[in-house]
């Protein structure tokens, strides 16, 4: 008497036609399910698996995940392109108020701050300040990192609003160092 042993696991499927519930050993069932070739139930009927593979899937999965990637390095990429157009521009304009350029009229002057005084009387500090913050291409929070205030006193002075008086005193000493700068 000959005696066989084996240990096979068997996966269970229901015919798509005739409903007849039969056993498949697992590893024909898993190429099944990845081939999508067609099998047959006892009765004979043909059937095979449909939808996508797991690694189909996954395969999908990694290119929506690879489509994100890219499209977080372009935001990133236009990010730093317009932060360095926007430092550019600062930097030109930090240049020509050096020289002597007026931000308002676009002409040069030997004494900037004369001039601002004199020709542009009505040009308060703080429409001063939010031409310079302009022109420099600056946000408030840049300038009230540069002044040590926060951003909200930077808007409040420009609109012309009460600030603490610490905040107003160095807010004023930062447009006056960029008139002074402007001065060659």
């Amino acid at each position: 008497m000959s005696v066989f042993s084996d240990n096979v696991l068997f996966g269970v499927e229901h015919c798509c036609n005739c409903g007849i519930a039969f056993a498949m050993p697992k590893d024909f069932q898993d190429r099944r399910r990845n081939d999508r070739a067609y099998f047959y139930c006892p009765s004979g009927h043909a059937q095979h698996y449909t939808g996508k593979t797991e690694a189909q899937k996954l395969k999908e999965e990694l290119e929506r995940k690879n489509q994100m990637l890219d499209a977080a390095s372009a935001r990133a990429n236009r990010s730093e392109l317009e932060r360095e157009r926007i430092a550019k521009a600062h930097k030109k304009m930090r240049v020509r108020v050096m020289n002597g350029v007026c931000p308002c009229c676009n002409r040069t002057f030997q004494n900037l701050m004369a001039h601002m005084k004199s020709e542009h009387p009505g040009f308060s500090d703080t429409k001063t300040l939010f031409v310079l913050r302009t022109a420099f291409g600056m946000t408030q929070a840049a300038v009230g990192s540069e002044a040590g205030v926060i951003a909200p006193y930077v808007c409040l002075y420009e609109k012309g609003k009460p600030v603490p008086r610490m905040a107003k005193d160095r807010l004023e000493r930062w447009i006056e160092q960029h008139h002074a700068d402007a001065t060659p």
